[in-house]
């Protein structure tokens, strides 16, 4: 039977909308039965989650910013108190969310490793045996004699990071906390959490770096409004999370009305008054679906407004999941195109291609003669592969061009 060290059932956790309200005033409204205003409106941080996690396992907890990670964490770390459900865990947890809980600033970084160990219910002998590791750790010099109180809050982060490592945690839980730091010691605690995990720890890890999730972590829980959107290996949660920020990034970007700067993809686009891509739609494939084992062909409305345009065309294949291209035409080579005021229609084939499955995207962008300012107008769209066999691998790509007319 799996060894389970956390158990959530129903977990639920609301916070209030705009000014806080006392326990007794929502009593008082509810037995009036008044309509919040909208000032006291609750809103479900965490609606109802349910999930379990084994000794060892590694997991990560990814969304978008507000979808409940930080505050999961918290319950689970009993920093916050749900309002229903159960929560269960067993063995010593060191948490890494609100850093330095426990330290006195009045007390010397000395006094504050021994402080946190007996808050970690580890007698004195025992941290007298970890403080030459903390102290290596936290590499803050002759500070450790002085008050925390006269600490940088680099400083006090390394203490922090450092006495939470040295406990030998049974679960470690870590937030953003590791974004902050210099680059070297950011690696450092990275290392340590990935040897952490090797010896057996149980690691719940919120992290925006798609390489260290990856490289900590073998599974993946991607939270959206507060509930469990998916949950499996991590390759897979992480590949998912990217197709649907990358859809979700560019369905705002493309609202953005023209004139203006937005950022879809590098480098900055520049949407013109005088050209547009218009009705932009895939000729040979049904709803977007792509056998990479035959030619992919595009169709693309070009819109000049000016009475005449002097142009490149790019058209590009990218990789939805981490926004890497791929493919694209040689649009620099050769002389510009005049494009007349009117619609211009545009044909792209992409060759048969050795990619894995996975979401792409289909870029098509204007830029002027010289081919190296900011674009002047751009449409995509997206297809998905489902091939299960590779024809070639994919670094070879550059065999290959996207030939426009």
């Amino acid at each position: 039977m799996t060894d389970t060290v956390i158990r959530l059932s129903h977990i639920s956790k609301s916070f209030s909308r705009g000014r806080s309200i006392a326990p007794w005033q929502q009593w008082w409204t509810s037995r009036q039965n008044a309509i919040p205003s909208s000032q006291v409106l609750l809103r479900n941080v965490i609606d109802n989650v349910s999930l379990s996690v084994s000794a060892g396992e590694r997991v990560a907890l990814i969304g978008n910013n507000g979808a409940g990670k930080s505050t999961l964490l918290k319950l689970i770390s009993r920093i916050l108190v749900p309002d229903s459900g159960e929560i269960t865990v067993r063995g010593r947890i060191s948490s890494l969310l609100e850093l330095g809980i426990g330290f006195h600033p009045e007390m010397t970084g000395r006094e504050n490793i021994y402080f946190y160990g007996a808050l970690m219910g580890m007698p004195r002998s025992e941290v007298a045996q970890l403080f030459d590791e903390i102290e290596a750790f936290a590499d803050i010099g002759e500070y450790i004699s002085q008050p925390v109180k006269v600490y940088s809050s680099g400083m006090y982060q390394r203490l922090a990071f450092a006495s939470a490592f040295a406990m030998r945690p049974d679960v470690l839980i870590a937030d953003e906390g590791l974004s902050v730091g210099d680059a070297t010691f950011q690696q450092k605690c990275l290392n340590r959490i990935e040897e952490l995990g090797k010896q057996g720890t149980t690691i719940l890890i919120v992290a925006h770096n798609a390489a260290a999730m990856h490289r900590i972590a073998t599974r993946g829980i991607w939270l959206d409004n507060g509930g469990i959107r998916h949950d499996g290996p991590i390759a897979q949660v992480s590949e998912a999370y990217a197709e649907y920020s990358t859809l979700d990034a560019f369905a705002r970007a493309t609202a953005v009305p023209a004139g203006t700067i937005q950022r879809i993809t590098n480098p900055y686009v520049l949407i013109s008054e005088s050209v547009r891509v218009k009705t932009l739609a895939i000729a040979n494939s049904i709803e977007s679906e792509w056998d990479v084992q035959t030619p992919l062909q595009i169709r693309a409305e070009i819109t000049v407004t000016a009475p005449e345009f002097n142009g490149r065309i790019r058209v590009r294949l990218i990789s939805a999941a981490d926004s890497v291209p791929l493919l694209e035409n040689e649009y620099l080579k050769g002389d510009a195109r005049l494009f007349a005021h009117g619609t211009h229609l545009i044909t792209a084939t992409i060759p048969p291609l050795g990619v894995k499955p996975g979401l792409y995207r289909v870029g098509v962008a204007v830029f002027d003669a010289d081919g190296y300012n900011r674009e002047a107008a751009n449409s995509s769209l997206f297809v998905r592969v489902h091939n299960t066999t590779v024809a070639r691998d994919a670094s070879l790509l550059t065999d290959s061009t996207i030939i426009v007319e």
